[in-house]
């Protein structure tokens, strides 16, 4: 987007060398080397990024704590990067295939010239919308999953405690606001198991039906992702300068993000609709939050703004090194 809009030029190159997928090195002006993390946490081996976090001067982070940063020799350059979500662009290099079959890549490429590759649910307007007065029977949405067995690196015992108290929230939020509730697991295996209760029809939970769902709705509730990560759809509902109830966020983000302004935060189940029904019986707040979430995207997390917000402050850190 930065390059379209011809504030900087680019040029990507994919490497297999990084110490896990989801970090990203940039070099600015040529000379300053800078590291994108994108991890759910710190869950980072600190040997391997030790090597990258040695020869940078800057490392944003998507999950920023300053108390955790301490920990590592490197924590001082580490920078908060900001909410993060699914969102792409049209020809985007990394949606781009690699795998050998030539039929498969073939067919990529004539989907994305047809313009109906399944990357087109993601670019950036699908997520955006604009402020609506709050009604006086405001619709509520919860759509989350399941993590329990989903993989060998996660703990259990946390996985189950997540899906619990998402579980709870569900059959709370069902009790206290009826028709006007829509909110569910998705149907993972180990969600119908464990949750047949609390499932939402699949339907629902599709890309298309899905942002729809987002944007007709008043007040959205995100749940802590793993390893205490700010989850995924919390980015998703600012962008639709939605009202948003939110658990308690442990990373920091740019700007002037938090509580009461920009979310109301809980704790467990009962908090949750304790902030649900705070915020859907007032209008005025309501509508002031969805503001303020509309500013914040348009200023800090829209894609294109938070790379320059933190490509801004290298070069602001830079000079004031420079001149010292």
């Amino acid at each position: 987007m930065l390059k379209e809009q011809e504030i900087i030029d680019l040029e990507i190159n994919r490497s297999h060398n990084h110490p896990f997928t989801g970090i990203v090195e940039v070099v600015v002006n040529d000379k300053i080397n800078v590291l994108y993390d994108m991890a759910d946490g710190y869950i980072f081996d600190v040997g391997e990024v030790q090597a990258f976090a040695r020869r940078t001067a800057f490392y944003f982070k998507r999950s920023y704590n300053k108390e955790y940063n301490n920990r590592y020799d490197f924590g001082s350059r580490i920078y908060p990067l900001g909410l993060n979500y699914h969102v792409t662009m049209k020809n985007n290099i990394l949606d781009k295939p690699v795998e050998a079959n030539i039929a498969h890549r073939l067919k990529w490429y004539i989907k994305e010239l047809l313009g109906i590759n399944d990357s087109r649910h993601f670019y950036v307007d699908k997520f955006e919308d604009t402020p609506k007065p709050g009604s006086s029977s405001p619709k509520i949405l919860f759509t989350t999953r399941t993590w329990s067995g989903e993989g060998e690196r996660l703990n259990p015992e946390e996985t189950k405690d997540m899906d619990d108290m998402r579980a709870e929230c569900i059959r709370k939020l069902r009790r206290e606001f009826g028709d006007r509730f829509v909110g569910g697991f998705s149907t993972r295996e180990y969600a119908k198991r464990n949750y047949a209760d609390c499932l939402l029809d699949a339907s629902v939970t599709s890309r298309i039906n899905f942002m729809s769902l987002v944007k007709s709705s008043d007040i959205c509730i995100s749940t802590m992702g793993l390893w205490e990560s700010n989850g995924w759809k919390l980015g998703e509902y600012v962008a639709a300068s939605k009202a948003i109830v939110s658990e308690r966020l442990r990373y920091a983000v740019p700007g002037d993000f938090k509580p009461q302004q920009n979310y109301l935060a809980f704790a467990n189940a009962d908090e949750c609709v304790e902030q649900t029904v705070k915020l859907a019986s007032d209008k005025d707040l309501m509508y002031a939050m969805k503001e303020n979430n509309y500013y914040y995207y348009k200023n800090f997390l829209r894609p294109d703004k938070l790379v320059l917000h933190s490509l801004l402050t290298v070069l602001e850190k830079e000079a004031i090194i420079q001149s010292s």
